[in-house]
């Protein structure tokens, strides 16, 4: 286990052992941007995939294990995908997640990761995100059940939301995929 003051006096060490981790050489990198150009989460974070990166190949260990970018990642794997030099970006993004946990960096958000979990759950169920499902197990999870509430009416008249969730014909495809990745048919716990 690592703790926070061997990051900030060895970062050399917590980028070894992130490369060793997600099996990926952080030093291949090449900059390209590619994958924060095709992060459809990058406005929210605060250190882009590819800034991330280019901060591990620094040795700026705190900054990214304090960094926002790994709690707001949506797991997505576009960043994986498209990189030119096969990094799994995300790969690193979720082992410097889970070092920073293991450093007992807290969640910038309290509830996001209970939120991923339902994310992840609803789509392994339903075979794709049904926002309402989501939103309803959400608010009573977090025990906030009117949260969100008055904006019902709006979305459901400009057909925004769908009360029933699609069917799919691929649902057993998905459910395949969340087998293969975590040797289990749900998703990750």
């Amino acid at each position: 286990m690592i703790n926070l003051s061997q990051t900030v006096k060895e970062g050399a060490a917590v980028v070894a052992e992130i490369e060793r981790r997600s099996g990926q050489r952080i030093t291949a990198c090449l900059q390209c941007g590619r994958c924060t150009s095709t992060c459809v989460a990058a406005f929210a974070f605060d250190y882009p995939p590819h800034r991330l990166m280019h901060l591990l190949q620094i040795g700026l260990v705190e900054e990214v294990l304090r960094s926002e970018t790994a709690q707001l990642c949506l797991d997505c794997m576009t960043c994986s995908m498209r990189c030119p030099v096969k990094i799994d970006v995300a790969g690193v993004i979720e082992t410097a997640k889970a070092i920073a946990d293991e450093a007992g960096l807290r969640d910038t958000e309290p509830n996001l990761r209970l939120f991923r979990r339902g994310f992840l759950n609803n789509v392994c169920r339903h075979g794709r995100l049904h926002e309402t499902t989501l939103l309803l197990w959400f608010n009573l999870r977090t025990g906030k059940l009117t949260n969100d509430l008055s904006l019902a009416p709006l979305l459901l008249r400009k057909k925004k939301v769908r009360i029933f969730p699609p069917r799919i014909k691929n649902l057993r495809q998905v459910r395949r995929l969340f087998q293969q990745v975590n040797g289990s048919a749900g998703p990750p716990r």
